[in-house]
């Protein structure tokens, strides 16, 4: 059961993953250490390895908020997949 939870989750990062999520703000973006700029939402850097190689990895930066509806998004399609095939969350 976990290697079936474990497969859905790496497939839900590949098909909904952050390489169809907006381009990263620059630093100009973020406002990083910028006063007047709102920093209640952080930018998050996260690494990735690409599939299918070893060496290579993809640096993804997004809002702690975007973050989190990825998760969100990533969870629920997890989720009807399984219902689908009749596995069902447990």
């Amino acid at each position: 059961m976990k290697k079936v939870l474990w497969l859905a989750l790496s497939a839900g990062l590949v098909f909904s993953g952050p390489a169809q999520a907006k381009e990263p703000p620059t630093n100009s973006q973020s406002g990083a250490g910028r006063p007047g700029i709102d920093q209640s939402d952080p930018v998050e850097c996260r690494k990735f390895q690409e599939i299918g190689s070893r060496l290579k990895i993809k640096r993804v930066c997004l809002t702690k908020s975007q973050w989190e509806a990825q998760a969100r998004d990533d969870r629920m399609n997890i989720e009807r997949s399984q219902v689908a095939r009749g596995i069902g969350p447990n």
